[in-house]
């Protein structure tokens, strides 16, 4: 071997003396390849030097950024746990059944397989107790497009939609010819209504009661028809719901048409001479009772008496397969309990999770559940669910999660009532927290109606959750936040045929049901949960 070689295998003897003989070895090198030498040993060092370095660096930056808001696995190992991806497949396999019913998932069509498909999943890889909870609900239908038209004096044909509109729940069809008109001075009180009987009454809504009342009572009297003249403030005709807001079932509905009609087509009926005034009305619209359920799955460990609802409603309207509204929602709660049971979570507060029926009709599913078991309530179908009312610490609602242009909404608990208010507060800075952590953008919205919420506020249970947005329309500084278009609606197929999986942002369904997973597995670990909530009693 060489002289550079390592001596390795020699014995001491030949060792020392290539030691001693280094000099000479060096001496007897060219100039060149000395220089040679030097430039490789300082190049080792640079590179053992810039090795360190780096290890430092990657040291430092793993610490760092164990340290950041949004690192967060160990911290919050539940929101990881969720898949987006399976999100997506429960919201394909709603579309399949859509697909079959109508393209609808309504009370009428495809609620009920999709509730079978929920019950299907929870009993296959869910870990709670299921319960269906029957009622009956109201669907009202239109069939076709109504008509109004003035007679005499003058013959005018009214745009429906622009001039005028059949109101929700506004009685069975009816075709009225030639019917004379009623001035009505105010038709919450009777002595004022004057006579209708067999005339088209018309009014203008009043704040001592409600439009149904009002209809009722004209309907009660006589009345063909009733009219509603709106506001000038509103360009549009109204199409609210003339009925109660908390109906059940023995209540009354209307089967006289109920139209609205704008304020200048108000000023023309209300300033003619009712003796030559004649108008004619066509509708084709039906109302139907029928029969359908909430899907309750009851969580076997955890705390009963600080039980925590979770939420969202499974149906859709009639008019399109609500993928995003409110398949987003239904679905992510969905995932969410069958995430939970993947991966053995055991709360300290015992968790019921809710898919609600027949809220597109009016909350009614979630108005059902409330009215039952917090004031005892009984319909032919009642039983034991599993929950008591005393029970329930807090609501989660999760209602529009994937919504195409969204901005990340978390619902003002300011809004409650006072004796659901602390809690509610409380239960929005758990979502706040989750957006902070996360460093995403997030506004406040009103927690006041319009989703399943409203029941439990209104009866003193703190409520809470996360959305994305419906109609309305991003501003140019909320896309400035938020991304997106702007002067365009959160979402373009709110309750329309279009609301498909095409119609879902992946990003929003993600971000929004790791909130939804964030807020639920923490409040189920949360020890001493009323007080954490701020009540400690029940008020109805």
């Amino acid at each position: 071997m060489s002289s550079f070689e390592d001596p390795i295998h020699t014995d001491e003897a030949p060792l020392l003396r290539s030691t001693a003989n280094t000099a000479d070895i060096s001496r007897s090198r060219p100039q060149g390849s000395r220089i040679a030498e030097w430039y490789e040993s300082r190049s080792r060092d640079m590179l053992a030097l810039t090795t360190v370095l780096l290890l430092l660096g990657i040291g430092l930056g793993m610490w760092v950024y164990g340290t950041l808001p949004t690192s967060d696995r160990d911290e919050h190992p539940h929101e990881y746990a969720l898949s987006t991806d399976r999100i997506r497949d429960h919201l394909a396999q709603f579309l399949d059944i859509a697909n079959k019913h109508n393209s609808s998932r309504s009370v009428t069509n495809g609620h009920a397989a999709s509730a079978e498909y929920v019950v299907s999943q929870l009993k296959a890889h869910g870990d709670c107790d299921i319960y269906k909870q029957s009622f009956v609900s109201p669907v009202w239908t239109v069939h076709k497009a109504p008509r109004l038209s003035v007679k005499a004096p003058v013959q005018i044909d009214y745009l429906h939609e622009t001039d005028f509109q059949v109101m929700r729940y506004g009685g069975q069809g009816a075709t009225i010819e030639g019917a004379r008109v009623a001035i009505v001075g105010d038709g919450c009180v009777v002595d004022r209504v004057g006579d209708v009987d067999g005339k088209i009454a018309v009014a203008r809504p009043s704040t001592s009661c409600s439009l149904f009342e009002a209809a009722f009572m004209l309907e009660q009297k006589g009345a063909s028809a009733v009219v509603f003249v709106r506001s000038a403030r509103f360009k549009a005709p109204s199409a609210a719901r003339v009925r109660f807001a908390d109906w059940k079932e023995g209540d009354p509905l209307m089967t006289i048409p109920v139209l609205s009609v704008t304020h200048s087509v108000g000023q023309l009926l209300q300033t003619a001479p009712a003796s030559k005034l004649r108008i004619d009305i066509e509708t084709s619209t039906s109302i139907d009772v029928v029969k359908t359920f909430n899907v309750l799955c009851v969580g076997r460990s955890g705390d009963a008496h600080s039980t925590v609802v979770v939420g969202s409603h499974l149906d859709s309207v009639a008019a399109g397969p609500g993928i995003n509204d409110n398949g987003s929602g239904s679905a992510s709660t969905l995932e969410i309990q069958l995430t939970l049971a993947r991966i053995k979570f055991r709360p300290h507060n015992r968790l019921v999770f809710a898919w609600w029926g027949a809220e597109e009709d009016g909350l009614l599913g979630s108005r059902h559940f409330a009215r039952e078991l917090a004031h005892g309530w009984k319909n032919r179908w009642a039983g034991d669910v599993g929950v008591r009312w005393e029970d329930i610490a807090l609501d989660l609602n999760f209602d529009m999660l994937a919504s195409p242009n969204y901005i990340a909404l978390v619902h003002n608990g300011t809004d409650a009532p006072a004796n659901a208010r602390a809690g509610s507060r409380r239960i929005q800075r758990v979502f706040e927290d989750y957006f902070v952590r996360h460093d995403y953008p997030y506004e406040i919205t009103d927690m006041l109606a319009g989703s399943d919420f409203v029941p439990f506020v209104q009866n003193g249970v703190p409520a809470g959750g996360v959305l994305t947005g419906a109609g309305e329309l991003k501003s140019i500084a909320e896309r400035s936040s938020h991304g997106g278009l702007a002067n365009a609606a959160l979402d373009t197929c709110y309750h329309r045929d279009c609301d498909t999986l095409l119609n879902i942002n992946m990003v929003a369904l993600d971000r929004m049901s790791k909130a939804a997973m964030y807020a639920v597995s923490t409040l189920a670990n949360v020890h001493g949960l009323r007080d954490y909530l701020g009540r400690t009693s029940f008020t109805h």
